[in-house]
């Protein structure tokens, strides 16, 4: 009864704003739409959107999924794609990355239970270790944290992005719904700032006084794509901040659901021999630091 009533939601809102922008002239015979009507129609949509993403995460399942991060800064040109396939309970984890369309993956692998993950060192960092492959400890040793996983971590920031942009300017948050081939699309909005704060616009530290104050309080939008059963099935940021002279940023985040996860995406642990254990945690920062490097050896 929810998704029924969610999707109706979403297609009399897109319904409601085309009929409004439609009828600004009364017309004899025709009924004038109720603008206020019209808003608060998308403004639920919008809501109900909000709740299905946030409900994807909440109730996160066997997902395969990927995020594209696209960031243009003066001279920092940044591309990076992951892909994540998650399966079970303990979940057995593969983490894909790589930093040009056509690069190498690397690969992050978690069995189900596991105190260590297995990373397999894509050619531009073969050198960090005398194996194909380092295992340091498990970022879920602890037990699976949804936002742990880094694709999902994406989406948990987005959303906590948005949050506090409800808070900080409402009134500067896009509210919109629309109907499309495939589903639905609901957009609101994030500061820059808060976006930069959260992690997911990486400009580096040594970049960031270039962004003006004009810029920080520039909210970006953020559009939500679900399906026809009000199912998530990603969202993307995706917005050029400019402020005259300033240098002009240019970013996109976009998270895909590629479909559902099988164990037979994951790829069993390597052989020992294959493997070079990192269990210093000084030594594991420092493996790390350059591991996130995308060019270890300059």
């Amino acid at each position: 009864m929810r998704v029924t009533r969610v999707a109706r939601l979403l297609a009399c809102a897109a319904v409601c704003v085309a009929v409004t922008a439609g009828c600004a002239q009364p017309t004899t015979g025709r009924p004038v739409a109720d603008r206020a009507a019209a808003e608060q129609a998308t403004d639920d949509a919008v809501k109900r959107g909000l709740d299905a993403f946030q409900d994807h995460f909440a109730n996160f399942g066997d997902e395969h999924a990927r995020v594209y991060n696209y960031l243009n800064y003066g001279d920092t040109k940044i591309t990076t794609e992951h892909e994540s396939y998650k399966v079970g309970d303990p979940p057995a984890i593969l983490l894909k990355r790589r930093f040009s369309d056509d690069g190498d993956w690397s690969q992050r692998v978690t069995p189900p239970g596991s105190k260590v993950d297995y990373i397999e060192l894509d050619s531009d960092h073969a050198s960090l270790a005398p194996t194909p492959w380092v295992s340091v400890p498990s970022t879920f040793a602890e037990g699976f944290d949804t936002c742990f996983l880094l694709t999902a971590w994406a989406a948990c920031n987005v959303d906590a992005s948005i949050g506090q942009t409800s808070l900080d300017a409402p009134d500067e948050q896009p509210s919109e719904a629309r109907a499309t081939e495939d589903g639905f699309e609901v957009t609101t909005g994030a500061l820059l700032g808060v976006m930069l704060g959260e992690g997911i616009v990486s400009v580096p530290e040594d970049k960031r006084d270039g962004l003006t104050e004009r810029m920080l309080n520039t909210v970006v939008p953020v559009t939500i794509r679900l399906d026809r059963s009000m199912e998530f099935t990603g969202f993307v940021v995706r917005g050029t901040v400019t402020d005259g002279d300033a240098t002009r940023l240019e970013i996109q985040l976009e998270y895909e659901v590629l479909g559902e996860a099988e164990e037979s995406d994951i790829p069993d642990a390597p052989e020992a021999a294959e493997v070079t254990a990192i269990t210093d945690q000084a030594a594991v920062d420092e493996f790390m630091t350059k591991f996130n490097d995308r060019t270890p050896d300059n």
